[in-house]
């Protein structure tokens, strides 16, 4: 029970920087815009290649995804996170 919100929360610590507490507020909300940009318009680009119900169902796969993109991005360029605390 609760382990979307559980890895959720993994991610948005591992964005901003263990031991970071202005980190972990600066990934939260970067995953908060990452997470709602992605729901709203990908499956709206999706809807110009392909019918409406497949760009939904689509979309919806591809938007959760987004974040972990985002975590392999922030990790790739900086392996300690965005604001990474002294440990």
């Amino acid at each position: 029970m609760g382990e979307q919100i559980l890895i959720l929360t993994f991610v948005v610590v591992i964005i901003g920087g263990l031991g970071s507490v202005r980190g972990a507020v600066l990934g939260a909300i970067l995953v908060g815009v990452v997470d709602t940009l992605t729901r709203v318009y990908l499956p709206v680009l999706l809807k110009t290649l392909m019918s409406n119900a497949s760009a939904d169902a689509i979309g919806g796969g591809l938007s959760s995804m987004g974040v972990y993109l985002l975590m392999a991005l922030v990790l790739l360029c900086r392996p300690r996170g965005l604001l990474a605390g002294s440990v």
